[in-house]
């Protein structure tokens, strides 16, 4: 996707993953938008995303959900999606 890469990892507990989206421009803030199935999310229940540094709690997504997220210069957006059952 150009300047941006995503990353996805499974985490625990299972079907749980972390994630980031990697901004290497370096001019200005990139806003990238993306569908949690694209990650390889796939629970047709949904996750409970959170953004990992500062604990801010994204809410439910479901796997055809648009996560919007804004990466600055250089940066990154680094969450956690924990299943729901």
């Amino acid at each position: 996707m150009g300047n941006i890469q995503l990353w996805t990892r499974p985490i625990e507990p299972n079907g749980s993953w972390a994630f980031v989206v990697f901004n290497e421009a370096g001019a200005v803030p990139s806003r990238v938008t993306v569908k949690l199935s694209h990650l390889g999310m796939h629970n047709p229940a949904g996750y409970n995303v959170t953004e990992v540094f500062d604990e801010l709690q994204i809410g439910i997504k479901k796997p055809t959900d648009v996560l919007n997220v804004s990466v600055h210069p250089t940066g990154v957006f680094f969450a956690t999606a924990i299943v729901l059952q």
